[in-house]
């Protein structure tokens, strides 16, 4: 192996890490896209996506069980809506947003989904539809896959199938892959 493989491989585990801990700063999907784009040889690029699913549902592992074990710690505390002329603007946006038919369907579908957690084995589902689509995200899930009834084991295999499923469609659409 040369050292571009050993770079981008330690890329792959970097990314998946911080996939997994810190979402809202480190997108999996735009990693994927830049591999797909950037990796010459098909098999070089499962490696890659495989080595980072794995270590993103490792992550999504570490995230469940302190979700599980800080449940009992958690006070509620109800957010308090900003008093500014740019929040309220964004609230008038977000009302007329909320209203249009596509959103209030996503809306069902997503607490439908949300519903399933409190079912130890079909919140799997939930886990997989959102590892798939990222409906609901997946950040949201695992911690409340966490502080629910969900077994460690489905959760992580329902997480594992639907990245692996979902990246390498990415890199079939972009690269190309031939045998997915």
């Amino acid at each position: 192996m040369n050292g571009e493989y050993l770079a981008l491989l330690g890329l792959a585990v970097a990314v998946g890490v911080g996939a997994a801990l810190v979402p809202i700063f480190v997108n999996a999907e735009v990693w994927v896209v830049a591999m797909a784009l950037k990796v010459d040889s098909p098999s070089f690029l499962t490696v890659l996506i495989l080595v980072h699913v794995i270590v993103t549902t490792g992550g999504k592992a570490v995230v469940f069980q302190l979700a599980r074990e800080g449940t009992r710690r958690i006070k509620m505390v109800e957010p308090r809506t900003p008093r500014t002329a740019v929040g309220s603007q964004v609230r008038r946006v977000n009302r007329s947003i909320a209203r249009t038919r596509a959103f209030q369907a996503l809306k069902r579908l997503n607490d439908w989904l949300i519903g399933l957690l409190d079912r130890p084995y079909a919140g799997g589902l939930t886990a997989l539809f959102s590892s798939l689509t990222g409906i609901p995200p997946l950040a949201i899930v695992t911690l409340l896959a966490g502080a629910s009834k969900q077994p460690l084991a489905l959760f992580l295999i329902m997480v594992f199938i639907g990245r692996f499923t979902q990246f390498m469609a990415i890199a079939f659409v972009l690269y190309q892959v031939s045998w997915f």
